[in-house]
């Protein structure tokens, strides 16, 4: 009786504290704020507990977001995972990530596809929801695009006949001058060099601006203007007036292919960072922005027999 009892107490007392033991693994993310424009970008960051050590042992996906939200969000990880002690021999692994919303929404969802620790997936449903409200409130129009317009042609000078009288001798000379002046005009329009196709000007812009690799600020805000200069003579898109994210819409709403449009977006927003966040590229990044620019120009206006 008494070894029973005192086996009965034991096993009681263990499974109280295994009870008390926290979760072996624990995950949660959270967001820095609830409501932003769609132009402005939601920070959110990204929590494993576990037992130590955790610096190695949580491995992301390849694509962080879930297939439903993925469309909704561009997510890019802000520096390097952090590792924090905690007690009882735990650590909790932290990792910051920069969401930018790519429409609006009341409000747009945010899942994380599921993290790996250990070789081993969470279960646990890791999202945040934030309001995404468009520039000017749901109801303002987006800017209407530029009409395309064609070269106007002069119509043929009309042929006059010759008079006898000397009235008739005036109007033929003051025809003749007109005449002349007309053949003159006409003639330097001829000589001026024909328009040069969006394609062939951004390709040639981009050409100089890889001759000179000017690093720092300049050089963002240099390609950001060929990008916007090309899309708005070559799709009539207000381009050098809207923001990076009403672009995006703009370009989106007109049925550009989605690839495209989240390449411009990308490379606007890279050159955006560089202008206003302080993070200048240096030559070998200018040489992959350029890169990058001429693969996308290739495949929004291919070159003739390509």
């Amino acid at each position: 009786m008494r070894n029973t009892l005192f086996a009965a107490l034991a096993l009681a007392f263990s499974a109280g504290a295994s009870a008390a033991q926290p979760p072996k693994y624990e995950a949660s993310v959270r967001a820095d704020r609830d409501r932003i424009k769609l132009w402005e970008p939601v920070q959110v960051t990204l929590t494993v507990d576990g037992p130590a050590p955790m610096r190695a042992a949580v491995e992301l996906p390849k694509q962080l977001l879930t297939d439903a939200t993925n469309g909704d969000w561009r997510i890019r990880p802000k520096g390097d995972a952090e590792v924090l002690p905690l007690p009882d021999g735990r650590e909790r692994w932290k990792q910051t990530f920069r969401l930018d919303p790519h429409a609006p929404g009341k409000p747009l969802r945010a899942e994380l596809a599921p993290v790996g620790v250990n070789g081993k997936p969470l279960t646990q449903t890791l999202a945040v929801e934030v309001t995404v409200e468009r520039t000017g409130g749901d109801d303002t129009p987006l800017p209407e695009s530029l009409p395309v317009t064609t070269i106007e042609e002069l119509p043929p000078p009309a042929d006059t006949p010759a008079g006898r009288s000397p009235g008739t001798v005036l109007v033929a000379a003051a025809v003749a001058a007109v005449c002349a002046m007309l053949l003159v005009f006409v003639w330097r329009r001829v000589r001026r060099p024909k328009p040069v196709p969006p394609g062939a000007w951004a390709r040639t812009a981009l050409a100089a601006l890889e001759a000179e690799y000017v690093g720092g600020p300049d050089f963002a805000e240099r390609l950001a203007s060929v990008l916007r200069r090309y899309v708005e003579r070559r799709f009539a898109i207000p381009a050098t007036r809207l923001t990076t994210a009403e672009l995006y819409e703009a370009i989106t709403l007109g049925g550009w292919p989605v690839d495209g449009a989240r390449v411009l977006r990308g490379l606007l927003d890279e050159c955006d960072l560089a202008k206003f966040a302080g993070t200048a590229p240096d030559v070998e990044g200018c040489a992959t922005l350029i890169g990058a620019a001429r693969d996308w120009l290739d495949r929004t206006d291919p070159e003739p027999g390509a």
